[in-house]
């Protein structure tokens, strides 16, 4: 047991100075790698989450959670509820903005209810996913030094599904 222990204490030990050596070449590593000031790992960026009302639509999105802040790099995952206030099924498809615009090339989608068709059944409500993280590269772009918010915005339209499309088709097709 013993033999364990000190086993143990020198993984332990060995584990603390690798780390604190890693912090000691923090000033190198940020010039190798051309990060400049404190760990950009470490900043905070307000991600504040809206939807577009759509008056007179049949569905309604709205975000479960209006403002969430992550650090540059740290995955995020947002909700927003998707509900179908009509009595027959609906099909639609998100499209998003980002503001400032030029932020939208640091927002990394991992997973997000943008990327796909959603069919809600009559009255049905669905709570509808979105996993993402800030690029840290944005630390690098001057343009970006004191952004402190970006917005993400999302709306629905009507999705037109392969039996819509079909019929559509067939509606202009002259007869014969």
């Amino acid at each position: 047991m013993t033999g364990f222990l000190r086993a143990g204490s020198a993984l332990g030990v060995v584990a603390f100075f690798a780390g604190a050596a890693t912090w000691a070449a923090w000033p190198r590593l940020q010039e190798a790698v051309g990060f400049a000031g404190a760990n950009p790992f470490s900043r905070k960026i307000a991600v504040e989450l809206a939807a577009d009302p759509q008056r007179g639509a049949d569905w309604r999105l709205r975000p479960l959670d209006n403002q969430m802040k992550l650090r540059l790099g740290e995955t995020g995952i947002a909700f927003f509820e998707a509900e179908n206030r009509s009595d027959k099924p609906i099909t639609v498809q998100a499209q998003y903005q980002v503001s400032p615009p030029a932020a939208d090339k640091y927002i990394v989608r991992i997973a997000c209810f943008c990327q796909d068709r959603q069919t809600l059944g009559p009255y049905q409500k669905a709570d509808l996913p979105m996993t993402f993280f800030i690029d840290p590269a944005m630390a690098k772009d001057p343009a970006f030094a004191s952004l402190k918010t970006i917005t993400m915005s999302y709306k629905f339209q009507e999705a037109k599904t392969p039996d819509q499309q079909v019929a559509a088709i067939a509606a202009a097709e002259p007869m014969n």
